[in-house]
């Protein structure tokens, strides 16, 4: 490094000299293929349900089904208040608010 040059200048140019592609030389043999790759891995098919697949079945408790959503058909639905673990849980004052868990809802 001359006396004029700042480390952060020559660091740079010796990681512009470095990845040059001249530099670079040929590519190495690779790897050898495992035995599993070359004759081919069977999948085995699953044998755990979804959970789409549960909620078709089976109605949870607490919640009601609403339909499904988007392009892919997932189920969705919304709490009622047999959701809630609080103690003798009360419905929303009005039908249209929506059933809030119980606990700290001060924020």
């Amino acid at each position: 490094m001359s006396e004029n040059e700042r480390p952060d200048t020559e660091a740079k140019r010796a990681g512009d000299l470095a990845f040059r592609p001249e530099a670079a030389g040929e590519p190495g043999p690779g790897r050898k293929p495992s035995a599993e790759e070359e004759s081919g891995v069977t999948v085995g098919e699953t044998i755990t349900r979804g959970g789409e697949e549960l909620a078709k079945q089976k109605q949870e408790p607490g919640r009601e089904q609403a339909g499904v959503k988007g392009k892919t058909d997932r189920p969705h639905g919304r709490s009622t208040l047999e959701d809630s673990t609080g103690i003798a849980p009360e419905g929303p004052i009005d039908e249209e608010s929506p059933t809030l868990p119980a606990g700290d809802q001060g924020g």
